[in-house]
C-alpha cells in the first residue's frame, strides 16, 4: 500500500481502485466504487477465527458468530432489566458446568437441568430475529456471516441511501452484544457442524 493525500491508502495496479482508510480506533475501511446498482456490499471482517478457539472450547469462534445476531441491551429483548439477571445466572451455571468432571454425571445433570430451566424463562423476554428484521427493514439482502480459520465476516447488501442507518445498527451490534438464547443456539451450531460433516467440499477445506 502507498499513502496519498486525503488520508487514505491505495495499492498499485489495483483493478478495483480501492481506498483504504484507517480510523482513529485502528479500524480499517476499504471502499471501492460499484456503478451497476445503487447498493453497497458490506463485509465486516474480524481477524479472529477458529484458530483462536481455546483448546478446551473448540468451535467457540463459530458460536460467537451466531451470537452476534442475538441483539444487545437496547434491542432483542422485551425487558432487558428483567432478562439480564437470568442471563448472568446462566453464564455462572455454564462456568460451574465446565468445572465438573465428565464422570460426575449426577452433578452435570443437576446443573444442566438448571441451565435448561432458566434458559426457558429467559427466552420469554427475547425477541427472535430482531436484528434480521431491522436490516430487512432497511432494504438489506444477503444478510449472513461465516467463520473460517483466520477470520469471521458479517455480510450485508444494503441500499446506498441507508448507509448511515446501517452503520448505526452495526455500531450498536458490536458495542454491547448480549448472548441471549445461548442454550438453543448451541444446538443450532451443532446441527450446522453435523451438516458440514457430510459436505465433501467442507471436508477438503478443513483438511487443507
Amino acid at each position: 500500500m502507498k499513502k496519498i493525500e486525503n488520508n487514505y491508502e491505495t495499492a498499485a495496479n489495483d483493478p478495483l481502485k480501492a481506498r483504504v482508510y484507517t480510523l482513529d480506533n485502528g479500524l480499517k475501511v476499504y471502499l471501492t466504487s460499484y456503478d451497476d446498482a445503487p447498493r453497497v456490499q458490506t463485509n465486516i471482517a474480524v481477524r479472529a477465527g477458529s484458530k483462536n478457539d481455546p483448546a478446551d472450547a473448540t468451535g467457540l469462534a463459530h458460536y460467537l458468530e451466531h451470537m452476534l445476531f442475538k441483539g444487545t441491551d437496547v434491542y432483542g429483548s422485551l425487558d432487558f432489566e428483567k432478562e439480564a439477571p437470568m442471563l448472568d445466572k446462566i453464564e455462572a451455571l455454564y462456568e460451574e458446568y465446565r468445572t465438573i468432571d465428565m464422570s460426575d454425571e449426577v452433578n452435570r445433570d443437576r446443573v444442566w437441568k438448571q441451565i435448561d430451566s432458566i434458559s426457558g424463562e429467559a427466552a420469554k423476554f427475547a425477541i427472535a430475529n430482531e436484528y434480521d428484521k431491522m436490516v430487512t427493514g432497511l432494504g438489506a439482502k444477503g444478510t449472513n456471516a461465516y467463520t473460517s480459520n483466520e477470520k469471521t465476516v458479517y455480510v450485508n447488501d444494503i441500499p446506498k441511501n441507508q448507509i448511515e442507518k446501517w452503520l448505526k445498527l452495526e455500531a450498536e451490534r458490536f458495542r454491547y452484544p448480549v448472548f441471549r438464547l445461548f442454550h438453543t443456539e448451541l444446538e443450532a451450531v451443532y446441527e450446522e457442524k453435523n451438516r458440514g460433516l457430510d459436505n465433501d467440499g467442507r471436508k477438503m477445506f478443513e483438511a487443507l
